[in-house]
This record gives C-alpha cells, structure tokens and sequence, in this order.
C-alpha cells in the first residue's frame, strides 16, 4: 500500500504550496532566532508519561528516531522542525541546532545523539530540564510541520533519579509555559484506556483554551482497550467535547517496536485496522489514522500562521524601533584610542550643555523624556517668580495691621520739631519699615529655589548624557555644583543689596504716586470741617503707606527675577560649559575614568543582538511581500485556485489512475446553471461549520454531490458565508463515500484524495 501523498492533485498541490510557503516563512523567523522576543505559532504536544506521545511524533514523520524506555523518556523538550522534501528518493536526514554543520543520515545515531545531548544538560539520572533540544528532519514522509515534543505529565519520581518529590509540579509547570501561549496550537495526546474526563493534558488544555479554538484532542492506544469496548464516543467528542475534535490513532505496540517493525508498516496496518472494525470503519476518514492527523495539524496551523501574520508583524516593528532608540541613548562602543576617547568626552560634554541650554530655554530636546509630569525647564523657574509675593497683591494693605489708635501715637512719638499740620516723616518710615523687612526672605527663597532646580536638571541631564560613564557623572556634576554654587553666591549678595536700597533709602518718581492727591476724605465740606486733623493725618498716612508699599512690591517682583534670571540662569548656562572644557584639559582624570559600566556594554550587545534579529526577520518576511498581506495572500490564492480549476475542467481525465474521476451526473446545477464539482476538482471552498463535534450537517457535506456553491464573480474570492453548502437535496443514489465528520470545518480535500 502506497504512503498517501500530500500532493495527489493539482488543486492540492497549489494550496500545498501556498501552505509550505507560510510555514517556511514562521520557521525562518524561528531560525534567526525572533521566538527569544516574539511569540511564534508552533505545536505544543501535551500528554500524562505513557501516553503514546512519542509513538504519535514518529508516525507523522514516518521514521523511528525518537528514544524509549520506561519512565519519563522525554526529560528535554524536543522541538522537532519537520521540512517534506519533494524527491520521493531523497534520503532522509536530520540536524541539530546544537551540532551545527553535522547531518545524520542514520536514525538510530540521531536517537543516541539525543540521549547524549539530554544526559549533558539532564544529567543521567532522569532529571528533567527546560532546555529544548532542536531537531530538523528533512524527508519526503513527513509533513511541513514545527512540533514541540514537551515531557510527560508525571506523578511520581523515579526511584533512584534526580527527580524531586514536586516532579508533577514541575513536569505540568514545563507544560504550561509553552501551551499557554495563544499563538501555540495544544496537540493533546489521551490514552483511550484511561479516563478522559481525568486527563491531566485536556484539563490543561481546556483550561487554558476555554474557547477550543487551537486544542486537537488525539486518542492513542484505541486498539488495547478492554474486550466489547471501543473509543467511538471519544472520538466523536460525545464524552468530552472539543471544537477541533479528536483523531483516533493506533500506535504500534511494544512488540510491534521489539520486532522492529518500521513506521510505514505501521501506518498500513493501521489503515487497514480502522477500514476493517465494525465500528471505526463506521466513522468519517477525517477523524481516524495518522494521515487525516497530519492533514488537520497542517490544516490548523495554516490557518493560525495566516491570523497571527499581520500582528507578528507589526510587533516585530513595534521592537525594532524600541532597540534602535535605545542603542541611540546608549550611544557607540567606546573608541580605543586616547584621542577618540577625548573627542568623545568633548561631544558629550557639548551636547549636556546644550540639552541644558535647550531645556531651560523651553525648546525641544530629542533625548528629553517624554514621560516627564509636571513643567520642566525655564516654565518651572518663571513659576518660581509668578509666585514670588503673591501674597501682597490683588488687595493688601500695608496699614491694616495698625489701628488709628497705633497711628496715632505714632504721630505724637516722632512730633519733634514739626509743625503742627505737618507730621513728620519719620512716622511713615517707622510704620512701613516692618512691612518693609518681610521682603528679604521670599527672594532669598525663590533664588534657592531655582539654585536647587537647576542642580537636579543638571543631574537628570547628566544621568541620561553620561549613562555609559557611571564614574564620570560624579566629576562633572561636581563641576557643576562648583559654578551653580559661585553664580548663587554672587546672586545672592546682589539681591541682599537690593533689598536693603528698598529698606534703606525710601524714594520715588513714579509719576501715579505723586500726582495722587484727591481727596482722602469723603463727604461734603461741611462734613470735613468736623474732623480733626489728627484723623486726617491718619487717613492721609494710611493711604500714603499702602500706596508706596504697593510700589514696592511692584518693583521687586520685576527686579528680584530679572537679578536671579541673568546673574544665576543666564551665566551658569555659559560658565558651565566653560568650567568643563577647563576641567577636561587640566584634569587628567577625566579621561581615565572614561570607562563604560559593564552593565552598560552587556546591554548594548544584548540590544545590538536584538536588531540584528529584527532586521534579518524583516527581510524574511519582506521576501515575499504576498505572505506578510493576508488580504493579498487569500486574495491572490483564490485566484491561483479558480484558474487551476478551470484549467481542470478543460484537461482530459488521466487515463493512467486505477480510479477514474466520474463525470459530472448530478447534471447542471438549477441554481447557478454549471456543472456540479466533482470530487477533487471543484473550485476551492474555505472552512465551513462551527467545528464544534459530531454534526450531522458536516456528514453530509462529505458527499461532493450534495454541495452547492453559489457562482462568484471572477475577481471575487470566495467569503466564509457564500461557501457555505446549501441543504442538501435527495438523490436516487448512495454515495460509497464515509458519511459524517467531526473535523472542526469542512477544509475540503487539501491534499487530493487518498489512495489505497
């Protein structure tokens, strides 16, 4: 009996091909090493210790090469890449990522090897480590397939082994990092002799897969269950439900594989066990048998490839741009010579003294951070001089603190050598000076104030300039601190001179205050000519005071800025640059403690890496622009697929295939007017149906009579929803075809039809 081949008819072979084409594309991306830093869709296979795990993998690639034994077998996970080879006469042969540039073409050295390779990180007494062992097989058995071959579930240690009391905790730990990845599609291995309601890898599975949209349930060791039972409910999924359904397989037995038997054998005597049970044979091909597993593996994994694409894709670009920002603040490698090292000092001094200047300036800075809350730069220091005696403005009086009765004896303390009608003025001097003497300390606060912002902006700033050079931060925000300090000092006398001028000497020519001569007291004459004098003296002193004050404090809330605005801001921007370039030519130790952090050169490596991965992922995808487009990509293949079809409809029928392909007997369809699609050779459908269990729906579109597919226009590819079959109509005849079906959706015959 012939090895059903993936590629029986030309409508099989043009989708294979699209297929092949798209997984290349994710193993590629494997290859350059993106799955470090982006998920990548593969095949997980979960299963209890026994399960059959080991026996299903070969199967599917059709060559025995995985070890056996009792007890956990599998101790590293094995991520097999399977690459179909087209020469049917090509020898088969494997590689390992570990072993790079050796190709083993004998498969019991390949077994050994990954026993030798297992023992060398596992140790040999059966520990189990998260270390996958990366195999690739090439050969015209095995489908285009990426499988990872994960340690059975196991519950308890091995006596005289490496494996710890907590083994089922970490075996199951193992599992669930590489299953609960969304983009990994669970390839659950259940013996059909235990419990499936208690099994360890579909409750996992369901767990993590709640909605049944990447689990593929696969029932092993159909053929040793107990006499008068059989696993039809379980592969129907009647028992346990899945929307992707199960696959009944029969796994070669230990005498099977004592006696050598070879996995084509196997997989013969397989076919041949399913057609001849009273039962099995009673159930659609699609759910029985190594192949119709390989077909909906391949099937599901196109179709998860083809929807995670687009946002592989636009994660890989979203990482490529966070690198290259990185390795922009990290800056180059450190140059070896003195000379570079020195020109490299002076570029960064330079570009910390402009992003100060720029800061402080309010002008953008690339290297700025985006992130920061709040007002920064020269909008943080004008905030600090908008405050600046607020509190004596909008309203206040001077004299409000003083009652007529504390003027007054103000007045009759300092009378002296006045004339009566003439109140001395040093009873204006005696009443404002303790006004007077509340304005030092705010300035001197808003100068330190700005002094401290300046000195935590410079070391933002220099954090993020010299963050290579953790050792020459200290040196040049010292310099700093040395300029910032001698600039305030210099500030802070000349704003202690300026409030003493206010203190000390009182005048005036402001032109408001010395034309305001109305009248203080309000009324009619004759109401005044019943005031004292003293009370008018008291209202006149009043106004007088409070007017000069205001005065005051209009003046220094304009000078006090402008002194610490260009005697502290303005020069230490141009004093700092000069006190570096100073420090650099005359500190020889500058340029010694040149050196990068090691933190600092391993992260720029690790970021260089990275790009590195990302540009030679980009260029894998870019290869083929069609592949990274799903849009295009289906649009293209619908296309390729109805012109393959209709090239089929005008080709002969092969004279030289034991079954000839009937014609067309159902006649013209009565509702598009064209011949029904024969078997093989109807124009591509996409999925159809929920793929939610044994429907009998879905058994009836297995008959290809019985399909409707309404007429597309040319250009038009076909939508999931005009796909879909109409109900079916009787027929006089039965088709010898299975009937039924719980594949999760009608895929159609993907690779052509099955030859006995």
């Amino acid at each position: 009996m012939e090895k059903e081949s993936y590629k029986d008819n030309d409508k099989g072979g043009l989708l294979y091909n699209k297929l092949k084409k798209l997984i290349s594309v994710v193993d590629e991306l494997r290859d350059v090493g993106l799955q470090q830093y982006i998920n990548l869709p593969r095949i997980a296979v979960l299963g209890q210790q026994s399960s059959g795990k080991s026996s299903v993998l070969e199967s599917i690639v059709g060559i025995d090469f995985l070890p056996r034994g009792s007890g956990v077998v599998t101790r590293r996970p094995a991520e097999l890449r399977l690459v179909h080879e087209a020469d049917e006469n090509s020898k088969p042969w494997a590689e390992f990522t570990e072993l790079k540039g050796q190709k083993f073409y004998d498969f019991e050295e390949v077994r050994s090897t990954i026993d030798v390779l297992t023992d060398k990180i596992a140790g040999k007494k059966k520990g189990i480590v998260d270390k996958p062992i990366v195999i690739t097989i090439h050969s015209h058995t095995c489908p285009d397939l990426t499988l990872i071959d994960l340690p059975g579930i196991t519950r308890i240690p091995l006596q005289g082994s490496d494996q710890g009391k907590d083994i089922e905790k970490i075996t199951k730990k193992m599992a669930l990092r590489y299953v609960k990845d969304p983009r990994t599609i669970i390839l659950a291995v259940i013996p059909a002799n235990a419990d499936m309601t208690t099994s360890d890898a579909l409750q996992m599975a369901r767990d993590l897969d709640p909605k049944g949209i990447r689990t593929i349930g696969v029932i092993t060791k159909i053929d040793i269950m107990d006499k008068g039972t059989n696993a039809k409910r379980m592969i129907t999924g009647q028992e346990v439900p899945l929307r992707l359904g199960y696959v009944g397989v029969k796994n070669r037995s230990q005498q099977n594989i004592n006696d050598k038997m070879r996995v084509e054998k196997a997989l013969n005597a397989e076919k041949l066990y399913f057609s001849s049970h009273k039962i099995y044979s009673t159930l659609p091909s699609e759910c029985l048998g190594t192949a119709s597993l390989t077909k909906k593996l391949t099937k599901v994994l196109f179709t998860h490839i083809k929807n995670y694409l687009p946002q592989i894709v636009k994660e890989i670009n979203v990482k490529r741009k966070e690198v290259e920002d990185r390795l922009r603040e990290l800056g180059p490698p450190l140059p070896e010579e003195g000379s570079e090292k020195m020109q490299l000092l002076w570029n960064m001094v330079t570009e910390f003294c402009t992003n100060f200047k720029n800061t402080i300036g309010g002008r953008y800075i690339s290297q700025q951070d985006k992130t920061t809350k709040g007002v920064s730069g020269g909008a943080r220091i004008k905030h600090y001089y908008y405050k600046l005696y607020k509190e004596y403005i909008g309203g206040y009086s001077a004299t409000d603190s003083y009652s007529d009765v504390d003027i007054e004896r103000a007045i009759k303390i300092h009378e002296g050598y006045s004339m009566p009608g003439f109140p001395s003025v040093d009873v204006f001097i005696y009443l404002l000076q303790p006004q007077l003497s509340q304005l030092r300390e705010p300035a001197m606060e808003c100068l330190q104030d700005v002094y401290i912002y300046l000195e935590s902006l410079a070391d933002e700033l220099a954090q993020k300039v010299f963050s290579r050079f953790p050792g020459l931060i200290g040196e040049i925000l010292e310099v700093v601190s040395r300029c910032l300090q001698d600039e305030r000092d210099k500030t802070k006398e000349i704003l202690e001179c300026l409030i003493d001028s206010e203190e000390g000497y009182l005048f005036t020519n402001d032109y408001e205050y010395l034309m305001n001569r109305t009248d203080i007291v309000p009324g009619n004459k004759d109401e005044k000519k019943h005031l004292s004098s003293t009370t008018v003296f008291v209202m006149e002193l009043r106004q007088r005071i409070d007017s000069y004050f205001n005065l005051v404090i209009r003046n220094v809330r304009d000078r006090v800025p402008k002194t610490i605005g260009h005697f502290l801001v303005k020069k230490c921007q141009d004093k700092i640059q000069f006190h570096l370039y100073s420090e650099i030519n005359k500190n020889s130790t500058l340029n010694s403690i040149l050196g990068e952090h090691p933190a600092i050169t391993e992260e720029r490596n690790d970021m260089t890496k990275s790009l590195e991965i990302m540009k030679r992922a980009t260029k894998v995808l870019q290869r083929d622009p069609d592949i990274t487009n799903v849009i295009s990509f289906d649009d293209k293949l619908e296309k390729d697929l109805r012109e393959e079809s209709k090239e089929n409809r005008r080709r002969p029928p092969p004279q030289n295939r034991s079954r000839q392909t009937p014609p067309s007997s159902a006649g013209p369809d009565s509702m598009s007017g064209r011949p029904s699609p024969s078997p093989g050779g109807g124009e591509f459908r996409p999925p159809v149906g929920d793929g939610s269990g044994y429907d009998r729906m879905k058994r009836e579109s297995a008959n290809p009579h019985m399909m409707r597919v309404q007429q597309q226009p040319n250009n038009a590819p076909l939508s999931q929803t005009q796909a879909r079959p109409q109900q079916p109509k009787p027929i006089p005849q039965r088709s010898n075809q299975p009937r039924g079906g719980n594949a999760p959706a009608d895929f159609g015959n993907l690779f052509g039809d099955s030859k006995s």
